[in-house]
């Protein structure tokens, strides 16, 4: 897949309010927890030129040769909630990277499946 890279700070910047800003994963911007994680990837993006092997794998193009974010989770989060709660219906099941090899107790594969066809 070829990598994506912003031309400019503005697309930058409109690509992640599409994604960053949006994402599971971007916790710390929208707490005041000192602790939570933030996501790398974008941090990698800056520091990193796009033929380096430390930039960012999941900036890249989709099908349409769109720019998208393959760790992309869309998390609304003035009403979903607080994704860590474990009380909280709407928490979200996060596959593990697509490169990522992972082995898991056969009961995780209907998980995986309901996750795969939600909307």
């Amino acid at each position: 897949m070829k990598k994506y890279q912003p031309s400019s700070g503005s697309e930058g910047e409109y690509f992640m309010s599409c994604f960053c800003e949006k994402c599971i994963h971007e916790k710390y911007i929208h707490t005041t927890n000192d602790n939570d994680k933030k996501c790398d990837i974008w941090t990698r993006s800056m520091v990193y030129d796009i033929n380096e092997k430390e930039y960012p794998i999941e900036w890249t193009y989709d099908e349409n040769g769109k720019p998208t974010c393959t760790a992309f989770v869309k998390w609304d989060w003035g009403n979903d909630g607080d994704p860590d709660d474990p009380d909280n219906p709407n928490k979200p099941f996060i596959p593990e990277p697509p490169n990522q090899l992972h082995l898991f107790p056969l009961e995780q594969i209907e998980k995986i499946k309901e996750y795969e066809t939600r909307p």
